[in-house]
């Protein structure tokens, strides 16, 4: 009986090894051969902040989310600059980016912020992009769990078992990672990941999204009638703040524009709510450059329904040059 027992477990053991040792130490191992062009841009930030890449320190630093990573051009604007925002990103997201910069890089002289009005709202891609990408350490994920703890909008921080979920995603799961695999048959995305991660290398961080001519889209904010922000989104952008009071760096915080069919649908109450929340952030942060309104372009500025398109940055960036001059 004892010789059947133990034929069944080393039966067991062949049968799940595959799935449960040898599929995760590929999905550790080969990311690039089966994620996709997100995690590229995302994995490129990472070895920038943490002075993998042999790139100079940046003067001013650029963060935020996808409409900042396609509407900040290193190379149309201040000379030093340098790109790390990230899709989906909120300045939660920012916050440990910058924190963990700091740690590897000489100070910037100027941070520039931008984040879309509902990354102020909600938590958006921290599991599915930060996570499911490695780009939040460990450290940096218990600090944020510790952190939100003490606050009462973190339904998307603090998931349904999340210690649980975390450790799926450290130890690379096939139940996370499955999914990718099998729409890139293993290998069938490794030349475009890396060709993307390339090109944001080449161009300091910046990347487009949308490429068509024009978009008269819907973004995120024209489907929603108010304007409701986060509490530890906002915790996460003062102390953003406070963080570069400490180390000298002058603050700016812009707003990406958006195009005008959805600058159009935006509700009165949704204005003002965004505008009254920007205003506070002035008064609390007088030492810190806020732009607390929106900006309205024309829809042939935008390449999807967010995010500007060639022609957009260029009249944008300029725009920027012409504010911000003497940065």
């Amino acid at each position: 009986m004892w010789k059947e027992i133990r034929e069944l477990v080393l039966k067991l053991i062949a049968l799940l090894l595959p799935f449960f040792v040898l599929l995760p130490l590929y999905c550790k191992f080969f990311p690039m051969n089966y994620l996709d062009d997100e995690y590229a841009m995302y994995q490129q930030q990472k070895d920038y902040v943490t002075g993998k890449l042999n790139i100079d320190d940046a003067k001013i630093l650029i963060m935020g989310d996808s409409r900042t990573k396609a509407g900040f051009d290193p190379q149309l604007l201040w000379e030093g600059s340098y790109n790390i925002a990230l899709g989906g990103a909120t300045p939660i997201e920012g916050y440990y980016s910058l924190k963990e910069y700091l740690k590897h890089h000489k100070a910037p002289e100027v941070v520039v912020m931008a984040y879309a009005p509902m990354h102020y709202m909600d938590v958006d891609t921290l599991w599915t992009r930060s996570i499911y990408f490695h780009t939040l350490s460990k450290d940096d994920f218990r600090d944020l769990v510790s952190t939100a703890e003490k606050f009462e909008d973190t339904e998307h921080i603090l998931i349904e078992d999340y210690p649980l979920e975390y450790l799926m995603y450290e130890f690379y799961m096939p139940n996370k990672y499955a999914t990718a695999l099998k729409k890139s048959g293993f290998v069938g995305r490794h030349q475009l990941t890396k060709q993307k991660y390339d090109t944001v290398v080449e161009f300091e961080g910046h990347t487009f999204y949308g490429t068509d001519e024009q978009s008269g889209g819907i973004n995120g904010e024209a489907k929603v009638s108010d304007f409701a922000d986060s509490d530890i989104i906002t915790w996460y952008l003062e102390q953003t703040f406070v963080l570069c009071q400490e180390y000298g760096i002058t603050v700016v915080l812009e707003q990406t524009p958006m195009n005008e069919t959805s600058y159009g649908i935006l509700t009165p109450e949704f204005k003002a709510g965004y505008r009254t929340y920007m205003q506070e952030l002035v008064l609390r942060n007088p030492d810190a450059m806020i732009y607390p309104d929106f900006y309205c372009y024309p829809n042939d500025c935008f390449g999807d329904a967010d995010h500007l398109n060639a022609h957009g940055v260029e009249v944008y960036d300029a725009f920027l040059m012409e504010k911000y001059g003497d940065l």
